[in-house]
């Protein structure tokens, strides 16, 4: 049986999930790359015996000196170390299917975005360093590609390649088209099962516990958290309840800045989570806020927020992120973060609306549904 895809991998929480489901399905006909920065030192997340662990520096790696048998390249999370070697050999792979998976990170990263992720309040507050970023020093760009070097040009070139895309959510898709030239087919595909993302009963029998408003998911400035505390404050001028926001990773900068904010507007009613914490200890804590608010413009925290709608919270999402898209499409109840009453904050979800939303979900996300995916992406 010869080997039909090349699979390119980050090292990640979901590398070792996708190779399991992928030989699963189709045993034997995947050569799996997971691309790392220093191939001297040991992979944080990947343990599979049968993943070939690869340096970034992909044009001389000797495993893929012959190219010609692979029917497709499937690409997890597109870096310009990726899209330098897909122009390198692109006559070596004229035979084989190109597919991207959108990962978030790969799209949102562009320069493009800075003013399409960001709420002007945000930026403000970001330090210069962000929002001049290597993506724009062209003079440097433009010296690694006359030399042959990965660069954005060639980068921003590999994606006009693509024969598919891959994502769950449609606008990522649009997003890929008008800002990166893309010009692809669409493949519905997500990469984990609900099992894979959260415990089922485990959430069920976490019951909400407190009325705390939770505010993002992370310090990094995509959830724009500036601009929830001043509607906050505005619609909840005495403090009735906590505000509560996880901190643990991000921008220092900007997290200086939200937390001075919070403590402005709210004085001991704000609290932050800025430890890494286990898996279930987290959502104990999750199950304190009865609303949880992410104001992200991009697609981002699409598994805190299905754990959340799962556990009966009231979710608000930015209606420009394609997650709050996708999920009023398919019938789960979410609101428009823009629409937010005060009454909207102090009153939780009904007791029919959480148990749609669990039903809904768990059809969405059912184990037979992300098989078909994971087989519609292999035969395309």
């Amino acid at each position: 049986m010869s080997i039909e895809n090349l699979v390119f991998l980050p090292d990640s929480p979901y590398t070792e999930w996708i190779i399991k489901r992928s030989e699963n399905l189709f045993p034997g006909l995947n050569k799996y790359l997971v691309i790392v920065d220093d191939i001297t030192k040991p992979t944080r997340f990947t343990n599979s015996d049968i993943a070939i662990i690869e340096s970034k520096n992909l044009i001389k790696a000797p495993v893929l000196l012959d190219l010609s048998s692979f029917k497709r390249v499937i690409v997890n999370y597109h870096t310009p170390f990726i899209g330098h070697f897909l122009m390198g050999r692109k006559q070596d792979l004229s035979q084989a299917k190109l597919i991207w998976i959108i990962w978030s990170g790969d799209l949102y990263k562009h320069p493009s975005f800075l003013t399409k992720a960001y709420t002007s309040t945000t930026l403000a507050a970001l330090p210069p360093e962000k929002t001049v970023q290597a993506w724009k020093q062209s003079f440097h760009h433009r010296v690694l590609q006359a030399i042959g070097k990965p660069n954005k040009y060639t980068f921003e070139k590999s994606f006009s390649n693509f024969d598919f895309v891959a994502s769950i959510f449609e606008k990522d898709v649009e997003e890929a088209e008008s800002v990166l030239g893309v010009k692809a087919k669409w493949i519905k595909f997500a990469f984990l099962s609900l099992q894979e993302m959260f415990s089922e009963e485990y959430l069920k029998n976490r019951p909400v516990l407190g009325r705390k408003i939770m505010v993002g998911h992370s310090g990094s400035p995509e959830n724009n958290h500036l601009d929830v505390y001043h509607q906050i404050h505005h619609l909840l001028p005495e403090n009735e309840v906590t505000i509560f926001s996880p901190l643990s990773y991000g921008n220092p900068t900007f997290i200086s800045a939200v937390k001075s904010l919070g403590r402005e507007y709210f004085g001991d009613n704000f609290e932050t989570l800025e430890d890494f914490i286990p898996r279930e200890t987290y959502y104990q804590k999750l199950a304190e806020a009865s609303v949880a608010i992410f104001n992200h413009k991009i697609q981002q925290a699409f598994g805190n927020i299905l754990g959340l709608i799962f556990m009966g919270v009231k979710v608000f999402l930015n209606p420009e992120n394609p997650i709050y898209i996708e999920l009023t499409n398919s019938k789960i109840k979410v609101f428009d973060y823009n629409q937010m009453t005060r009454d909207d904050l102090l009153n939780p979800l009904s007791p029919e609306d959480v148990e749609s939303n669990r039903s809904t979900i768990s059809l969405l996300f059912k184990e037979e549904q992300i098989r078909d995916y994971y087989r519609d992406l292999y035969i395309a």
